[in-house]
């Protein structure tokens, strides 16, 4: 499924202008390890073009999101939480991107576009 939504994200990035070649860069960190604290999911320079990242259907939690600075557990601002299922589309940028759940061991799935 993952791999399929990425090419699925490609090929709309390809339908509006953006035709050079994308590199899928894997996240950096996969896994929220311990509940409220955040993590690096994409370190700086790994999604230049864009990327996108998935909060499980199994999950139990939100995901919570930041593509400018530390994610913190409560959306505002320029944090976003995302239900289980749902997916993030990341903005072209060089900067790194923070995320956290309430709950440990919270996998979440996603690549950077380069």
């Amino acid at each position: 499924m993952s791999k399929a939504l990425a090419v699925v994200l490609l090929a709309c990035l390809a339908s509006i202008g953006i035709a050079h070649a994308i590199a899928l860069t894997p996240l950096d960190v996969a896994t929220v390890t311990t509940g409220g604290t955040a993590v690096t999911a994409l370190a700086a320079g790994h999604r230049t073009s864009g990327g996108w990242i998935q909060n499980p259907a199994a999950a139990t939690t939100p995901l919570c999101i930041n593509e400018v600075g530390t994610a913190t557990t409560t959306a505002g601002g320029n944090i976003t939480c995302i239900a289980p299922g749902q997916t993030y589309v990341l903005a072209a940028n060089s900067g790194a991107v923070s995320v956290v759940s309430t709950d440990s061991a919270h996998p979440f799935s996603g690549y950077g576009f380069q």
